[in-house]
């Protein structure tokens, strides 16, 4: 797996080495709870079964069972990087996140920190959105309290 740290928004927030940390220990939450998998096996398994069923991957080809099944896998695993997580996702992985840097030695208010400084830059009032994918900024403070 590869997490990849936007350094935009870390300068943007004057974000400490600690506050890093937690934004680190965030994503590494995802990858041990195994968000990506079981996203992609929720939202592409039906689609998955129907497709390999009519030997059908949509690339306009007559193909054989395995050429089918091939294409299709590579098409899936494409997919892992730009998968969402929901909302309950994104509080295990602050749980988890949290429970890392207390593993680490790490002040774990770091991450509180951060999400403090995210929301003042969001502007909002920090609530989660109907049709956002990440709860609010400042219910996820809440929640690591």
């Amino acid at each position: 797996w590869r997490i990849y740290l936007c350094d935009q928004l870390i300068d943007r927030l004057d974000a400490s080495k600690g506050e890093i940390a937690g934004v680190l220990s965030h994503e590494i939450g995802h990858v041990i709870n195994r968000h990506s998998q079981k996203q992609v096996v929720k939202e592409k398994l039906f689609s998955f079964l129907l497709s390999a069923l009519f030997y059908e991957d949509n690339d306009g080809y007559v193909e054989n069972f395995g050429e089918s099944i091939g294409e299709l896998l590579l098409k899936t695993a494409k997919t892992f990087g730009k998968l969402k997580f929901s909302r309950a996702n994104e509080y295990e992985a602050d749980e988890t996140g949290w429970d890392l840097l207390v593993q680490s030695r790490i002040d774990p208010r770091h991450l509180e920190t951060f999400f403090s400084k995210l929301l003042k830059l969001q502007g909002d009032d920090g609530f989660t959105r109907w049709d956002s994918t990440h709860p609010g900024t400042l219910e996820r403070i809440s929640n690591l309290k």
